[in-house]
């Protein structure tokens, strides 16, 4: 049983799809639009939900290693698939993934509230103000997270979709023209991009041993395709209305076009001004939801790795590591470089170590079996 969890520490099926939606969105409705635009042009809302299907497909792979080993995280099952030495790697892989997401989320995210709201504050200031309460959330039970992931859900989620909506005053449907698009090399590797955005469902392997057992793989299966069609929904409304304002060429040139898309809203008859501050203070909860939980992943595969009892000890030995890794992230170059190699890490855990794990425990329950017979 996972340590440092309340009386209630089971979940429901819809409990693990809201956390997954949840710490999936995070930041990158910000931070992705534009390099996903500036690849596949206007095939973007195409390549998200190429993406969508893909990372779906990725997770229930996921869900079905995770059943297989009921009672374990993937950090207790990795070293008896891939022997010692091996499934650390693959541990070790697993907690880079969360590790590079969580330096990368503060560094834009610091970027994004100097430049638009505190300007004349370091945004070194600003991440190590942000990082102090994610610790502080990041080392509570997980039944406290669960309660602030759904109160977010349903809260912080309605409040920033609203405020987007708004910017549909300014969206131009020729703008969106080709609807088909000409370069479909570009529209699925755009697809392979969208990782950043979809990232945070690996988090069913740390999870999965809380979900009620009597729950069946294809009802999982089920709630989870609602989970990805939600978040799907949301992302193709961000880079539909972002394109149909700026277009395809005016986007990819601004460094977070969405902020740009909301400050050029006008809403007559109100004194209501500077939208994208409104935005932001919807959008600030719900980057420390996925940021809490995510340092809360890492702490406890680190626990769970060393055998201790207790996650909050490595939650606060990781703070000044994420705060150097963040703080390293200097320019727009490193960061996108470092976004690069996540993305392809991640890719490489989901359709390569992920399949090689069911193959590997499916002949070796296989070779068990014949050697029992």
């Amino acid at each position: 049983m996972m340590a440092n969890l309340e009386a209630k520490s089971y979940m429901t099926p819809w409990q693990l799809a809201i956390v997954v939606f949840v710490t999936c969105v995070g930041a990158q409705i910000l931070l992705s639009p534009r390099s996903l635009i500036a690849d596949a042009e206007h095939g973007a809302g195409i390549s998200v939900v190429i993406g969508g299907v893909l990372f779906y497909s990725a997770t229930c792979l996921m869900l079905v290693l995770a059943k297989k080993y009921p009672d374990e995280t993937i950090v207790e099952y990795a070293p008896r698939i891939f022997g010692k030495i091996g499934g650390t790697l693959v541990v070790i892989w697993f907690n880079m993934l969360f590790f590079l997401q969580v330096i990368q989320i503060f560094y834009g995210m610091g970027k994004i509230i100097t430049f638009y709201m505190f300007d004349r504050t370091p945004p070194e200031v600003v991440i190590l103000a942000l990082l102090a309460v994610c610790a502080y959330c990041a080392v509570q039970d997980w039944g406290t997270i669960m309660r602030i992931q759904q109160f977010m859900f349903f809260v912080a989620y309605s409040i920033l979709i609203l405020v987007w909506l708004t910017s549909i005053l300014n969206l131009q449907p020729e703008n969106l023209l080709p609807l088909w698009p000409v370069n479909i090399k570009a529209v699925v590797g755009g697809g392979l991009s969208t990782w950043n955005m979809y990232a945070g469902y690996e988090c069913v392997l740390l999870l999965m041993p809380l979900v009620y057992r009597q729950v069946s793989l294809g009802s999982l299966i089920k709630i989870m395709g609602a989970s990805f069609g939600c978040l799907i929904v949301l992302f193709l409304l961000v880079i539909v209305i972002i394109i149909g304002v700026l277009t395809v060429d005016g986007a990819k040139n601004l460094l977070y076009p969405a902020l740009i898309v909301i400050r050029s809203v006008e809403l007559p008859g109100t004194f209501i001004e500077r939208l994208e501050n409104y935005l932001l203070i919807a959008w600030i909860p719900v980057v420390f939801d996925t940021l809490a939980a995510m340092m809360f992943f890492m702490g406890e595969i680190c626990m769970r790795h060393w055998r201790q009892a207790d996650h909050r000890p490595w939650v606060l030995f990781l703070v000044p590591i994420i705060y150097v890794g963040s703080i390293l992230l200097d320019n727009q170059q490193v960061y996108e470089m470092a976004n690069k190699f996540t993305m392809w890490l991640g890719l490489a855990f989901s359709f390569i170590a992920v399949p090689l794990s069911l193959s590997l425990s499916w002949w070796q329950k296989r070779k068990a079996g014949t050697g029992c017979g």
